[in-house]
């Protein structure tokens, strides 16, 4: 917390303000250290032997259902199921757990409506936490033998995960093509390892504009945090103060994660300093996501009046490439390219204003499933709303229903294009729009 704390200080002192349609220019910008790096950086893993323990999974049952919940493998589960089972079954893959080391099961958050409407439903604490949607993916698949010796073979298995589970959605449908009927991802990581990508990105930029070596502290948590204190807090400021590089840094993530959207610039302040705790946590114990982080070829794009091109920022930001152990499908599968080759419909719902897991990660899916000749088994919808995983009941449960009118009736539900210009997407689907609507569009100044 002490971090938090010396940023805080730091507001008092910085000046401006984010987000406007009339941002100023930021001609300081370009008075950053170049960071001209000859050779890309490639950052260590630490594998860690962790001891977990595994929490009672024990629940009360709503009414109307019963509880099922137990040990299997390594880790813990709950199921389910009403006593008007339609036999239907969803199984939920939850988010990222940071590095805990109790391992403990979520529920669903359509719970309620799942055992209203006959579902069943069974979740996996899976086996390990930290970044591990190899895992997360293979304790899901394992709960479908639990399930069906629990509770018996069911009609139809339906896939959900959320945020590190949108991963495990996407790992599951390309490497257990016919174990589910159908998937929906929600704030979901369905562009895989781009997400490891995207926060060092965040750290490269930040270290730019900041005028600071990104490559001397990447590894070095304690370096690493003395400069976020020292050097990037007065030199970007924080969130609601920013400083003229400081929004020329907003500019740049805006850029990087799918461009002028509802609710970008209020989700990025949301977002802020916490993504800044991610890069301090990986420095601290890095393991197998920090060393398949990659920005080699990644190319950035600032808009004019920030006092720095595009080509200079390009040529003079940190290069991080990723170790190839960590990329290679033979020994580490979570993290390399994806396929798109998938042969089951998915169905995903994302927030315009995500900025821990952006919009950006399905615009690359789409890209890499229709380079598979599977577009037509993807719909992606966009949400016009701040925050990860920011979405309402509404929202998620008739996405749900769409998908499984699409499995069982051959209804292919309606979605958002989002490979383009995304200024006003979202108005189909965002049950209720937000107060503010559609927050602070910004634009170039």
């Amino acid at each position: 917390m002490a971090l938090v704390a010396a940023l805080a200080l730091t507001l008092a002192a910085c000046s401006g303000g984010a987000g406007r349609k009339d941002v100023a220019p930021a001609a300081q910008a370009a008075q950053a250290t170049p960071l001209a790096v000859a050779t890309p950086l490639i950052l260590p893993v630490t594998p860690v032997a962790a001891t977990y323990t595994v929490a009672d999974p024990k629940f009360d049952p709503l009414p109307g259902a019963r509880a099922i919940y137990g040990e299997y493998s390594g880790g813990a589960y709950q199921i389910e199921v009403p006593h008007a089972w339609n036999g239907d079954v969803v199984y939920y893959a939850h988010g990222f757990r940071g590095n805990a080391t109790q391992l403990t099961v979520t529920m669903p958050l359509i719970r309620q409506f799942l055992i209203d409407h006959g579902y069943a439903w069974a979740a996996s604490s899976y086996t390990k936490n930290g970044y591990q949607p190899g895992a997360g993916a293979r304790d899901t698949y394992a709960l479908r033998a639990v399930f069906a010796e629990k509770v018996g073979a069911p009609k139809h298995q339906y896939l959900y995960g959320q945020s590190m589970g949108g991963h495990v959605v996407v790992y599951s449908l390309e490497h257990y093509p016919t174990a589910y009927d159908g998937a929906l991802s929600e704030c979901g990581v369905v562009a895989g390892s781009q997400i490891l990508d995207y926060f060092l990105s965040w750290g490269a930029l930040a270290s730019y504009f900041a005028g600071i070596n990104f490559t001397s502290v990447a590894t070095d948590a304690r370096l690493l945090d003395q400069r976020l204190r020292d050097d990037v807090a007065p030199a970007l400021g924080l969130a609601g103060g920013l400083t003229a590089k400081g929004r020329a840094f907003e500019d740049a993530i805006e850029n990087l994660t799918g461009g002028p959207r509802p609710f970008f610039n209020e989700g990025f302040l949301l977002q802020y300093v916490p993504n800044f705790f991610v890069l301090r946590d990986a420095a601290a114990q890095p393991g197998p996501g920090n060393a398949a982080a990659d920005n080699a070829r990644t190319l950035y794009r600032i808009d004019p009046g920030f006092g720095v091109t595009s080509a200079q920022l390009n040529r003079d930001i940190a290069r991080v490439a990723a170790n190839p152990v960590f990329r290679d499908p033979a020994t580490y599968p979570e993290f390399a390219p994806e396929t798109g080759k998938i042969e089951r419909p998915l169905l995903t719902i994302h927030g315009t204003g995500d900025l821990f897991v952006p919009i950006s990660q399905e615009q690359a899916y789409r890209k890499i499933v229709d380079a598979a000749d599977r577009g037509n088994l993807l719909v992606q919808r966009a949400i016009r709303r701040p925050g990860h995983c920011n979405f309402s009941a509404q929202e998620r449960e008739q996405a749900f229903s769409d998908l499984v009118a699409w499995v069982t009736q051959g209804r292919k539900p309606a979605g958002d294009d989002l490979s383009g210009d995304l200024t006003n997407v979202g108005l189909k689907f965002t049950t209720p729009l937000a107060p503010g609507d559609p927050g602070t569009v910004r634009t170039a100044p």
